[in-house]
């Protein structure tokens, strides 16, 4: 595991910050608040492994299109599922890395020390799908990455706060990183003068390449259906890998942006390394831990909405009839439960699965919740949990072999775990409906789930559907 601190990449200022504050203007509070700040990092003396912050109330600000319009690198995005909480971040005052699913644990252990119970300070956090070698266009993206942001945009129902964060070992690294993060918030524009989002329709798609056609993926479900009927697995999981080619460099968080808009209901997130942005728009949780209980569910299943209120209705009662659909579900719960008791104390589910409704398809959901035993902190859950049946299949080790022999890209982040640890809470994800971006290029992924009564040609179907809201969000 490796730790290291990056500071926010810097913009020149222009005006002067002096300047600017006298000019007064729809950015003056904003500038105000950051003039507060820096001053405050001013006056911070060094202290070896002292964490530091530093924080103020901003104005109301839109946390993408302020990504947006102050690309420093790495930034990330995280929007929780009810809205309730976004973060936004520049650069990284502490980088924790990972290259092996066995290292998870410790990397976690090290950020809870490194926060010592200060629950204002929120790390990123991501964990690819396995532990394959982080190659070509995940080059970057290791097997567990953990950012604390050197400048923090926080939104919160009760307003907005900016935050400053640095962290060094010797006086010599803290006086040339305090620079840097000086220099970075000088440089921040402010959220009015960002970057509007480019008008739909800006952007359009000139090449697609499929890494699977629709003949290939009825020739691999039906592969997997002879498995499942031969009682060697009940469910595996089967990607497929899209590639776009744009007319022009996709503003990649004006994107998210519109994705987020479109996908209520959703954890919205972010990650740029490298370049690159690995982003989506996820309607599956992973865990939520709030001190020693936790909530999950169980999410599979999955029908189109309807163009009618009837239709929606009609397709949604088929969700809980189809026998397909309700073993497909019961595969993910049953796991989820059996994972959870050597860590619970206790656990609660429903008797009856409600619906999710998203966008543009449905699913069926289990809210379940536990009592954790004292102790058992995140590594455990994130291990127990992670890859779950919705995107790996059941058993698990059996699904991984004939993911690993029928999908011919690598996962990487995709199918994943994104989201963001405090020593209070933690709230992770599934990075599904995902996506990474490059430049005038993108990667999007989407997986079906094959049990006995898959139809190749509905399953194809479902594969669509799942990217159809990032192409949407792509061309206005």
């Amino acid at each position: 595991m490796r730790l290291s601190s990056e500071p926010a990449r810097t913009h020149q200022p222009e005006p002067a910050p002096q300047q600017r504050l006298r000019d007064g203007g729809p950015g003056a509070p904003w500038r105000r608040a950051v003039a507060e700040l820096a001053e405050e990092v001013r006056g911070w003396r060094f202290r070896a492994g002292a964490l530091l912050r530093a924080s103020r109330p901003v104005p109301a600000a839109d946390p993408l299109a302020w990504l947006e319009g102050n690309p420093g690198e790495p930034r990330c995005y995280w929007r929780s599922r009810e809205g309730g909480l976004t973060l936004a971040g520049l650069g990284a005052a502490v980088r924790l890395e990972a290259g092996s699913a066995a290292e998870q644990r410790q990397l976690l252990q090290r950020l809870h020390a490194l926060a010592d119970g200060r629950d204002e300070l929120a790390f990123f956090g991501g964990f690819a799908f396995d532990d394959a070698r982080a190659d070509g266009r995940w080059r970057g993206f290791p097997a567990a990455l953990a950012l604390l942001p050197s400048i923090e945009l926080r939104r919160e129902p009760e307003g907005c706060r900016l935050s400053a964060h640095l962290l060094a070992e010797t006086a010599e690294a803290f006086e040339r990183r305090r620079e840097r993060l000086l220099a970075a918030l000088e440089g921040l524009a402010p959220p009015a003068e960002t970057a509007a989002p480019p008008a739909p329709g800006a952007i359009r798609v000139v090449a697609r390449r499929d890494d699977l056609d629709h003949g290939r993926c009825r020739e691999r479900i039906e592969a997997i259906l002879e498995r499942i009927a031969a009682g060697e697995l009940h469910k595996a999981v089967l990607a497929r890998e899209v590639e776009l080619r744009f007319d022009a460099p996709l503003p990649a968080f004006a994107t998210l942006r519109r994705w987020q808009q479109a996908s209520r209901g959703s954890f919205c997130f972010a990650i740029e390394q490298g370049g690159q942005v690995f982003m989506g728009c996820s309607p599956e949780r992973l865990f939520h831990r709030e001190g020693g209980s936790v909530h999950t569910e169980s999410l599979a299943g999955t029908v189109r909405r309807g163009a009618t209120a009837a239709e929606d209705a009609r397709l949604e009662r088929s969700l809980h009839s189809d026998p397909k659909l309700v073993r497909e579900h019961a595969w993910v719960t049953r796991f989820i439960r059996d994972e959870l008791e050597p860590w619970a104390s206790a656990s609660d589910a429903g008797a009856e699965a409600g619906t999710l409704k998203l966008d543009r398809i449905q699913h069926r959901h289990l809210p379940i919740r536990a009592t954790l035993k004292a102790g058992v902190g995140d590594g455990e859950l994130l291990a127990a949990l992670h890859p779950t049946p919705a995107v790996c299949g059941f058993p698990r080790r059996r699904a991984r072999e004939l993911i690993t022999r029928y999908e011919a890209f690598e996962r990487g982040w995709y199918s994943g775990v994104v989201g963001v640890v405090t020593p209070r809470s933690s709230e992770l994800a599934v990075a599904i409906r995902s996506a990474l971006v490059a430049g005038d290029r993108a990667w999007c992924y989407s997986g079906v789930g094959i049990v006995e009564g898959s139809d190749p040609d509905a399953e194809w179907r479902e594969l669509e559907a799942k990217i159809e809201a990032f192409l949407t969000a792509v061309q206005g």
